[in-house]
Formats: C-alpha cells, structure tokens, sequence
C-alpha cells in the first residue's frame, strides 16, 4: 500500500498520508484546493474535489476509506460542520482513521435519522426509489434475512491501524489457498464495549490469544448496514479461540511436516557448542524487557562475553523481513561468532506465532551457527524451539551460556591440576636422571680435555716452528720486493717530471692572452660564446672583440667567407 485517503470528520476535506515520496508530493500539489497540515503531517483536499483526487491517486495503488466510492457516486452527504462555539474541532494525528457516526436506528424508526435523511414531503415517483430508500430497503431485508448472530471465518486485516482507538474498525477477508490477494472482503467493527470484554478474556486464555493482521479467527458477528453510507460491516459480538488456536497448530505442524522431509528438523540441534562460547550474536528488539534481561545477566556473570546485536522485530508483519535479515548478514559472518541467540519475552500465543514462520524456519534449519533460542515462558513453544536448542526464555539463554563458560573453566581447573601433579613427578624423575648423566659427562669432559690438551700443546709447538721458517722467508721477499719498488719509483716519479714540463710549455704557448699579446684579438657572440668562424656571424649581430687591453663591443655590417 502506497498511502491512505480518507474522509475528514468534517466530512468536507479528505486527507492524504503516505511516506515521502517526491513524484507523490508533486502528484498531490497538482491538485485543486490542496493545503499541507505541517502539524499533523497530512494534505487537505476540499471534498468536491474527490474525482480529481482518486483519479490521480489511484494509480499509485493508494487505499481509499470506504466512504470514498460513495463520495464518488454521489450517496453519501456531507454532514453540517457544528459551530466552533457548539463543538471543538477535531484534529488527527498521523495514522488515526477518520470514520463517520454509526447511530443504527431501529427497524421502521425514522426520528433517529440524520437530518438529511429525513423524509421529505415530496413523494417520489412510483416507478423509482430515492437512495434513502432504497438502503432503507436493503436495511430491513437484511435484518429480516439475518435475525439473529451468525459465526463467520475469515482472516484479519487492517486490526492493527486502529491500534489504541476506543473501537476497532477493520477488515475480515477470504483467500483461495496460495495466493495472497483476497477474493471477498466484509467490512468489520469491534466497538469499545465489547473489546473491553473480548480482548482481555483472550489474553487470560490457557495458552494467550491476542488478535493482530494475518491471523484467521471464528467470529460470532451480527449483520449491520448503515443507510447514511450505503455501508454494509458485520458487527463482532465474540470470539472462538479454539478455531484460531487450532489454526495456528495445524500451520506449525506442516511446517515441521516439510523440515522433516527434507531432513532439516535435527540439523541445528545437532550442531556442537564451541567451547568457550564467548563471541555471542543476537537477534532481538534493542527495547523488549527480555533482551535487556539477557544482557544483564551476562554481565553479571564477568565471564568475559563479547556480544553483537542485530536489532530485529519480535512481533508484527516486520519479524520476518526483518528475522531472515539478521540471519543471513550472521551466516556471511559465521566466522566470527560461536553462537547466535534468538530471544524475546513472554507474550501471548499469537504473537508468538510469527515465529512459525516457514521461511524464517527453513533459515534457522540451515544456518551455519549453532541457534539457541529463548521466546516466551516455559509454557511457550515455536517451531523455533523444536529445530534449534531450547532455552524457553532470555534469561535461560543467559544462563545456558554461562554455565557453559563455567564448565569449560571447571575443566580447565582440573586438567591443570592434573598435569601439575603429573608435571612435578615426571620432573622428579627426570631431575635423577640428569644427575647422572651429569656425573658421567663431567668425567667424559675431562678425560676428553686432558686429551685435547696434550693434541694441542703438541700442534702449538709445530705451529710455532712452521711460523718462524716462514717468517724468515717472507721478510726476505719483503726486503727485495722493497728495493725493486723503491728504484721502479724513482724512475715513474723523473717520467712524470718531464711530461709536467711539456705540458707546461704547451700551455703557456696556447694561452689566449699570450695570443692577444702578440696582437691578436677574440670575438664572442653576446652571451659570451667564442665566434671562432665567420659562418656564426650574422648581419647587424653584437659581437664583443677582445683586445690584450680591454675589450669593445661592435655591430656587424658585413659578412664575407673566403673561399675554401
């Protein structure tokens, strides 16, 4: 469902809700007269113009109120505003359903009519029936088709809208087995007198019952059409809670018929406890009383527990998204968990039924980590508890994992006072044996030196005479390869002499000052380069002309090569 349309209790406006969604809002600002209430965080809609309104909204598969189609055909009037003065205005807050009055006048009676249902004195033809008629027509057939109550299944829809309002108005719908879209739709109010009764009587029922959407039930109804509206809803009277008990059963036992035939019912509950079981995942809602047990207790315990939330809904149409969410982002990181604990407080046995769930059972069967599971009282059970380990409540998990870090520690103590006293007598016996063998290698070290002494003294008196020999031989070698290098230098050092004063004259003689002294001169170009050809030389260039004195700086005017 994309949003809501509904009439105002006005009966002049109809207001729009629905998530933000850009193109809505642009679709709703397209249309005539519209006014966005920031308090309440709804749109405003004059009510004539309700065609521009489900035309435009009906494509994006918004839910119209039941007064909507006859505001469309025209049937249904819009009541007379009461003065300010008479009657405070009613706002609505997000996610309240506006509904007209339901004043039921008795069959024949027509002084408890609205005003404009009052009859006028102008007869009608007699080859026609004016609306009024007509419903009241249909009215009174019903009453007279359907005298007394009658029980009706269906499944129900839209209870949880009207969550915390004084009287519930919803939906009882039929399915055809394996689709989701319903094939009939009744119209059902549950008024606050008879929810006063009902609801707490299902929630002391053994085991507790509580209604909410997607559950089927037996109701005791009583037929109801209102002439205003042209609006036909079965009223509740009671509630059979052995038929939705008896519903849920039969659903839980095909689920664990199917996990049975593929072999799946055993295969978490024989998955192992790591031992210790430290790194815990958790999957449960952050604000339900039973996780916040559960953590308390693990602190309690200071054994050390390192635990990880992922934060689901442990109720509702959002457990099993959400759920199955959970457990595939712990499967991807089973590596790093030893367990994973689903937990959730006591509740009544229909809101423990989303726990039922096949999907969520198959996920659960199949997952890598061992499961413990904690949902309810001790008197509670899931197809959850019968696939994974059962712990009945969060505190139970608790303290299922502390005892397991408590017997690993147990076994730890006594396997090491087990191997501190096997540890002392085998360092006893060792402790004798390397005494003895400490004697025998002391005297083994001995004779084996005393031996190595006399091999060494023996070598040291060789050494020193094989040294002494070549000593002598050496030093002279030494002496004569003295005398060679002594007079081979002499004569490098005179060869070297020589070739110093060659240089010396050559560079003297190719000295550019000692050229400009004989009255040559040097040109460079102007970043000081040598010119040494004419071929560098262009006309108008600067050129600078060395002298032995000084230097000048001259234009080209004129370049002539010699011929070669």
């Amino acid at each position: 469902m994309t949003g809501t349309v509904e009439l105002a209790p006005d009966g002049q406006h109809l207001l729009i809700r629905f998530p933000y969604r850009e193109d809505l809002v642009a679709t709703v600002k397209a249309l005539p007269g519209r006014r966005w209430d920031p308090k309440n965080k709804v749109w405003s809609v004059p009510a004539t113009h309700v065609e521009a309104v489900y035309a435009a909204l009906a494509q994006h598969l918004f839910e119209f109120a039941s007064e909507i189609p006859s505001l469309l055909a025209g049937t249904l009037r819009a009541p007379t505003p009461t003065p300010a003065a008479a009657k405070p205005k009613e706002r609505l807050g997000p996610g309240r359903q506006a509904s007209l009055p339901m004043a039921l006048p008795a069959p024949g009676s027509r002084d408890d009519l609205p005003p404009w249902e009052t009859p006028t004195t102008d007869a009608p033809t007699k080859d026609a029936l004016s609306i009024r008629e007509l419903n009241l027509r249909i009215r009174d057939g019903l009453r007279e088709l359907f005298p007394g109550s009658l029980w009706v299944t269906g499944e129900i829809v839209d209870f949880d809208k009207s969550a915390g309002r004084q009287h519930r108005f919803f939906q009882l719908v039929e399915k055809a087995s394996g689709d989701s879209r319903p094939t009939a739709v009744v119209e059902v109010a549950l008024f606050g007198s008879t929810a006063e009764r009902l609801l707490p009587a299902l929630a002391r029922h053994e085991p507790p019952l509580s209604l909410r959407d997607g559950l089927e039930v037996r109701v005791l109804v009583k037929l109801d059409f209102y002439p205003g509206t042209g609006r036909l809803q079965v009223v509740v009277q009671d509630i059979d809670p052995t038929f939705t008990l008896g519903k849920l059963a039969l659903s839980r036992e095909l689920v664990l018929r199917e996990l049975a035939q593929k072999g799946l019912v055993e295969r978490n509950r024989q998955l192992g406890f790591p031992v210790p079981a430290l790194r815990i995942g958790v999957l449960t809602s952050p604000d339900a009383d039973g996780w916040n047990d559960f953590v308390r207790h693990l602190e309690e315990s200071r054994c050390g527990f390192q635990v990880t939330l992922f934060p689901v809904k442990v109720q509702g149409k959002e457990l099993k998204p959400t759920l199955l969410r959970g457990l595939g982002w712990f499967a991807e990181r089973a590596a790093g968990f030893d367990v994973l604990c689903i937990v959730r407080g006591g509740g009544s046995r229909t809101d423990l039924a989303w726990f039922d769930d096949r999907d969520v059972a198959l996920a659960v069967a199949t997952h890598p980590l061992k499961i413990v599971v904690g949902i309810g009282h001790q008197r509670d059970q899931s197809v959850l508890d019968l696939i994974a380990h059962s712990a009945k409540t969060p505190t139970a998990v608790a303290e299922l994992l502390v005892r397991g870090i408590e017997a690993a520690r147990e076994d730890v103590r006594e396997f090491a006072e087990r191997l501190l006293a096997a540890t002392g007598h085998r360092l006893g016996t060792a402790g004798l044996e390397l005494d003895a063998l400490a004697r025998s290698v002391q005297r083994a070290v001995e004779h084996r030196l005393a031996s190595a002494g006399e091999r060494l003294r023996s070598f040291a008196h060789d050494v020193v005479t094989a040294s002494n020999t070549c000593l002598q031989r050496r030093s002279a070698d030494l002496r004569h390869a003295a005398t060679r290098i002594q007079h081979g230098s002499e004569r490098r050092l005179d060869r070297a002499a020589a070739r110093l004063d060659q240089q010396a004259t050559r560079h003297r003689l190719l000295d550019p000052r000692a050229v400009l002294q004989r009255g040559f001169v040097l040109v460079r170009d102007a970043q000081g380069k040598v010119l040494p050809s004419s071929q560098r030389l262009q006309k108008d260039q600067i050129v600078r002309v060395q002298f032995r004195d000084g230097h000048a700086d001259t234009r080209v005017t004129h370049v002539q090569q010699d011929q070669p």
